[in-house]
């Protein structure tokens, strides 16, 4: 029981375990120490498959070493046998030697696959960010874009609207001239037919003046020769043809007046006409 607990106490050495793994043997003091020099003049490290290696070859070392005992006692004993143990030795040694190059093998196809595998995340990493450096630039291109089309509208549409005011405004004056225009010529018209109506009413009051002074006229004409006709016919004259002789002067002077108006009435109706 002690010697157990000792054993189990005492740690394992992992190139022994190692030198067991491959060879199936323990190894001595001599052949670690052999080993732990060539590892470090080698500078390999812990997880290095060159470990497995170096086991085999210290193996063949020792199998070497002690080659010139077992020819004596194959020389001592029967040849048969030895040749039989060297075959059985080589063939063990020959199936450690399959093993190692087959974990090598698998040690350097294991990290072709981490390193296909850190070679897959590298990749998918800088493919992220990437696309994400992608997103933020158009990102930034778009706002960019956004914000050069807003201020070109922007611009855009102050021009129209300037160019509309100032259309506008055009239209207003020419409006207002139109306006004024038409203002002056609908006075001009209303001055024309005021002209007009003037006229009109003067040139009725002149005839009416004409045909009253023209009645007048002819009733005194009238009178006077019905005046004329019973002082030829009496010879005396009577009280009515004396009435009619004393008022003829004044007829005679109202009807001149009636034509001189009359006179002066046409005249000043062509003077406004030719005016």
């Amino acid at each position: 029981m002690p010697e157990r607990r000792a054993r189990r106490g005492r740690p394992v050495d992992p190139l022994a375990r190692l030198f067991y793994d491959v060879t199936g043997e323990k190894p001595d003091d001599v052949s670690l120490l052999r080993m732990r020099r060539v590892s470090v003049a080698l500078n390999l490290r812990d997880n290095d498959a060159l470990w497995s290696v170096l086991a085999v070859l210290e193996y063949y070392a020792r199998l070497y070493e002690a080659m010139p005992e077992r020819i004596e006692q194959a020389g001592k004993g029967n040849l048969d046998a030895v040749r039989e143990e060297a075959r059985e030795a080589t063939d063990a040694l020959m199936a450690q030697h399959r093993d190692a190059l087959a974990r090598c093998k698998a040690t350097i196809e294991l990290a072709e696959r981490m390193t296909v595998e850190h070679e897959a995340r590298y990749r998918a990493t800088l493919a992220a960010l990437n696309e994400q450096a992608l997103v933020v630039q158009a990102g930034r291109a778009a706002d960019r874009i956004a914000r050069i089309a807003g201020n070109r509208m922007v611009g855009a549409v102050a021009v129209a609207a300037r160019e509309h005011r100032q259309q506008l405004d055009a239209a207003a004056a020419v409006f207002e001239r139109e306006m004024s225009e038409a203002a002056a010529r609908a006075a001009k018209v209303d001055q024309i037919a005021v002209r007009r109506m003037m006229k009109a009413c003067r040139a009725l009051v002149v005839g009416a003046l004409i045909v009253i002074l023209l009645a007048a006229a002819a009733g005194g004409l009238a009178g006077r020769y019905a005046g004329n006709h019973m002082v030829r016919t009496d010879g005396s004259p009577s009280a009515r043809t004396g009435h009619t002789s004393l008022m003829s002067p004044f007829m005679n002077a109202s009807v001149s007046s009636s034509v001189r108006e009359a006179g002066s009435g046409r005249e000043g109706p062509r003077r406004l006409r030719t005016g």
